[in-house]
């Protein structure tokens, strides 16, 4: 083996180690949960660990967008919301979403700009006398949300009386429908999708809470290692918001 041969064989070996360097630092991983219309596969269709092109949705398309733009390359995971969090939390992932602000997650990560509305709204079957509005509600009447959500902490720290804490929005719609509580909160997206889904939108009466935005929280130290990122990422997200008729 000659000279020029050699040299040439170690500078393509040098270049790939940068190029796979590089590679490796514009990836990022985010976790998530399987919820529609926010990010989620089709109906009846496989729930993929990894996300894959038919894994869509209002919160992942602005997401994918903006991280195009700036060339990274996003990888989704896909698993249970509260395990979604845990994830982020141990840095086994570099942030989640799509979630409202709440303290605690400010502890070990950022927020970013809104990438997606939300309400909290109470759900109660019309036949049900009780109303969230009244001073009486919150002592006479047993409530749930799913395990994981922030409308649960919320519920927990203003002293409701908690009755269920099902692991998604289809169950608690199903609690709510077997009457082993008196009223669900839930996001208006999700569950109004549900009561169609099921045909039983003409059964409940339903009540805004509140509004709670949700965007995308990365990890403290994914953003200490990038520290360009969110200003760039909420840039784009914005640009996103401008440009295109979802958010209309």
């Amino acid at each position: 083996m000659n000279y020029y041969r050699i040299k040439n064989i170690f500078f393509i070996l040098f270049f790939s180690c940068i190029f796979i360097d590089l590679s490796a630092q514009n990836k990022i991983v985010l976790s998530t949960h399987n919820l529609f219309p926010y990010s989620s596969y089709p109906d009846n269709a496989e729930v993929k660990f990894i996300a894959d092109e038919t894994f869509t949705g209002v919160a992942i398309e602005p997401v994918r967008y903006a991280l195009d733009m700036m060339n990274f390359e996003l990888e989704i995971q896909v698993v249970p919301w509260e395990r979604a969090q845990i994830m982020a939390k141990n840095n086994e992932t570099d942030g989640f979403f799509a979630a409202s602000q709440k303290d605690s997650r400010d502890e070990f990560a950022i927020m970013s700009s809104y990438i997606a509305d939300q309400k909290w709204n109470w759900y109660i079957l019309k036949e049900n006398p009780l109303n969230p509005e009244s001073p009486d509600f919150k002592e006479k009447a047993q409530v749930a949300s799913f395990l994981g959500a922030n409308m649960l902490k919320w519920m927990n720290q203003e002293n409701y009386n908690i009755k269920g804490t099902p692991p998604d929005t289809e169950h608690l719609l199903k609690i709510l429908l077997a009457k082993r509580v008196d009223a669900v909160m839930a996001n208006n997206y999700v569950m109004d999708a549900l009561l169609k889904k099921y045909r039983v939108e003409d059964k409940v009466k339903i009540f805004t809470n509140q509004n709670k935005p949700l965007g995308v929280y990365f990890t403290k130290k994914f953003i200490a290692e990038h520290p360009d990122f969110l200003e760039n990422f909420n840039k784009y997200i914005n640009k996103y918001r401008r440009e295109t008729s979802k958010w209309n």
